[in-house]
C-alpha cells in the first residue's frame, strides 16, 4: 500500500505533469466566465466556449465554437468545427481531415499553397484544405469516427465507433461504416419532427431540471 502511494505520489511530480498542470492553469484563465474543464496535456487555440463543457486529455482543439453541455473525450483532435449543445464526442475522433486536390497534376501541397512550415513553390494558396464542419446539437460521435471537412451533422444524429463520414447526416440518423452509411433512424418522422420544432436544447437549465426524468423516459409529451 505504502509502496503504491509513492509510485503514485512521483508520477504527479513528473516534470511533464507539472508543466501540463501550469498550461492547464493558463488555458483556465482564458475562459475564467464559462464553468469549463479541461483535462491534462490539451491545447486550444482560437477556441470559444459556452458553459458547462468538459474536454478530456491530451484533445487538440483549433478554430473550434463549442456551445454548452458538450464534452469531448481525450485523445481528439478537432479544427475548424461548430459544435451545437449536448453533444458527446468520444475518445480518438478526428475532425477535420484536409483535403488534397485530386484533379491536379500533383497532390502535394507545394504547388497549392505558400503557409506550410516546409519548402512550397506557390505564390499563394489555392485551394480550401480544410473546410468547416457544423454539428448540430445532441448528437452522439463514437470513439475513432474521422469527420472530412464540410460536413454538416444534424440534430440528434449518431456516428458509430470507428466510422468515416464523407458525406451530411440528416437529423436524428445513425451512420456506421468505411465510408459512413445510414443505418436506421432513432425515431419516427413526426417524432423528428417534433423535436427539430421544439429546440428543447435551447431551453433554460431551471427547465432541464424539472424535465430531465420526462427526456430519460422518453416521454415526448413535454414537447407538445
Amino acid at each position: 500500500m505504502i509502496q503504491k502511494m509513492l509510485i503514485n505520489t512521483l508520477r504527479l511530480i513528473k516534470p511533464s505533469n507539472i508543466i501540463s498542470k501550469i498550461k492547464r492553469h493558463f488555458q483556465y484563465k482564458k475562459f475564467k466566465e464559462a464553468t469549463l474543464k479541461i483535462g491534462l496535456k490539451s491545447s486550444l487555440e482560437q477556441v470559444k466556449v459556452n458553459r458547462n463543457n468538459y474536454i478530456g486529455n491530451n484533445v487538440t482543439l483549433s478554430n473550434v465554437q463549442i456551445d454548452s453541455y458538450t464534452y469531448i473525450n481525450s485523445n481528439t483532435q478537432i479544427r475548424n468545427c461548430k459544435i451545437g449543445k449536448f453533444c458527446s464526442i468520444g475518445s480518438n475522433v478526428k475532425i477535420v481531415l484536409g483535403f488534397h486536390p485530386i484533379d491536379l497534376i500533383s497532390t502535394h501541397p507545394a504547388f497549392y499553397s505558400n503557409n506550410k512550415a516546409f519548402k512550397t513553390f506557390s505564390d499563394k494558396t489555392y485551394f480550401e484544405e480544410y473546410k468547416e464542419v457544423t454539428i448540430g446539437n445532441d448528437v452522439w460521435i463514437g470513439q475513432g469516427a474521422i469527420i472530412v471537412g464540410g460536413i454538416t451533422i444534424g440534430n440528434g444524429a449518431v456516428i458509430a465507433a470507428n466510422a468515416v463520414v464523407t458525406k451530411d447526416i440528416s437529423a436524428y440518423t445513425v451512420v456506421g461504416g468505411v465510408p459512413a452509411k445510414e443505418i436506421k433512424k432513432r425515431f419516427d418522422d413526426q417524432k423528428v419532427e417534433m423535436l427539430q420544432k421544439s429546440k428543447w436544447w435551447d431551453n433554460s437549465e431551471k427547465w432541464f431540471e424539472n424535465n430531465w426524468r420526462a427526456i430519460k423516459d422518453n416521454d415526448f409529451t413535454i414537447f407538445e
